[in-house]
């Protein structure tokens, strides 16, 4: 019983984006009681969630949900780095207003409007046995290492200059594009992401994977517009697209915490986005099951993955922010060069350890000895923004494409 004699919910579950709505979801429909925080519930996901189909967890498929969560699938898209090579899986952009549909929050839901800032957390323990913060990674008030992007939608008629008759580019590391004057070398590298949304319209993004700090929109605006100009894609459309995307993920969780064991974090708050790639949805999602039953039974949220795993992952990460754009495309030609597994090794925000080394090390030996040198150059070079910089990279429990 809290002070005001009401009977205290199994969970309180603050932030309703994809995390928060299928923990809050899950723990409903095992029966435990969820007060779910947010200050607009119902406002929909714009984001493009993206998973590769085999990462849809059993309780998510149609055959058990009644849902397709997956708006479009995708097999073997390429990766130019800028040789290239073919990821043969099968990649998939999930149905944002189907996934909500998938994960309902039913009577054992009761739902606030209300925004709870870090303060505030604490004090939901006299609500809820449990308190779990699924507010995000932080955003804008974190300031560790980002992923950016900035892409447009076109029809697909219009962007199929730019796909040069591939299905898809997980990865596209050419630099077929022009720097105007605001844009040096010393600004991130980025990449060409083009996946189709459907069967009529695709996704054109320039990429950053990681930057500390991370590229203005502005400049990979303009090197997008001139990729796909050089490539073909008609002025009109790149000038007046169908919608317009702007990325901007955290790569590490905000450090802190409420101190408090009953106040505990999921989804990017918590652990789940990969920090070598900034994908996070499926990892999560894989991690919901697992979650409900900790939660259910008293015990602490699962870790997202083991401490080792969670080092390799900083390590590539320190890779991605401090290398030179010919030691970056040599690693991302080493990824291509892996078999189809040890792709999913890496690639998989929840690898054990041994996986996730030994596609790394598979990476390794393959990269000529020029750019394994800069490799070690970047791993082991001191920040110039000094050792606060990638505090976070090899916590035990760090921190999601989300």
């Amino acid at each position: 019983m809290n002070a005001t004699g009401d009977e205290l919910f199994d969970v309180a579950v603050v932030g309703l984006g994809p995390a928060g709505r299928a923990l809050a979801s899950r723990c409903a429909a095992d029966g435990l009681t969820v007060l779910a925080l947010d200050p607009r519930p119902d406002a929909p996901w714009h984001q493009t969630l993206s998973v590769w189909a085999d990462q849809v967890p059993p309780w998510l498929r149609p055959e058990v949900c009644g849902i397709d969560v997956l708006a479009h699938r995708v097999s073997s898209p390429a990766l130019y780095a800028p040789g290239r090579a073919v990821l043969h899986r099968e990649y998939a952009v999930l149905d944002n207003d189907a996934l909500r549909r998938a994960l309902p929050l039913g009577a054992g839901v009761t739902v606030e409007r209300k925004a709870i800032d870090d303060e505030a957390l604490p004090a939901l323990t006299a609500r809820a046995h449990r308190v779990v913060d699924c507010r995000g990674a932080g955003g804008r008030l974190n300031s560790g290492p980002l992923q950016t992007a900035y892409g447009i939608v076109l029809d697909a008629a219009d962007a199929a200059p730019a796909l040069g008759g591939e299905a898809a580019l997980f990865m596209d590391w050419r630099t077929d594009y022009a720097r105007d004057g605001n844009d040096d070398d010393e600004i991130g590298t980025s990449f060409l992401y083009a996946i189709p949304l459907s069967a009529d319209r695709v996704l054109l993004e320039e990429t950053c994977l990681a930057g500390l700090p991370a590229p203005d929109p502005a400049v990979l605006a303009s090197r997008l517009r001139s990729r796909l100009a050089g490539r073909g894609v008609p002025s009109a459309a790149i000038d007046d697209p169908l919608s317009v995307e702007r990325v901007h993920i955290p790569l590490l969780p905000r450090p802190g915490g409420s101190g408090n064991p009953l106040v505990e974090a999921f989804g990017t708050a918590g652990g789940h986005g990969h920090a070598a790639t900034g994908y996070s949805v499926a990892a999560m999602l894989a991690a919901v099951p697992a979650a409900v039953l900790a939660l259910g039974a008293g015990y602490p949220l699962p870790e997202p993955r083991s401490p080792l795993s969670t080092t390799l992952h900083g390590v590539g990460l320190r890779a991605l922010l401090r290398a030179d754009d010919r030691t970056l495309r040599a690693l991302f030609a080493a990824f291509g060069r892996l078999d189809g597994r040890r792709q999913r090794w890496f690639l998989d925000g929840a690898s054990p350890s041994y996986q996730v080394a030994a596609a790394m090390w598979d990476m390794w030996v393959t990269m000529p000895v020029r750019d394994k040198a800069g490799m070690v150059a970047a791993v082991l070079r001191r920040s110039a923004r000094g050792p606060a910089a990638l505090s976070g990279v090899a916590r035990s429990k760090p921190v999601e494409r989300e």
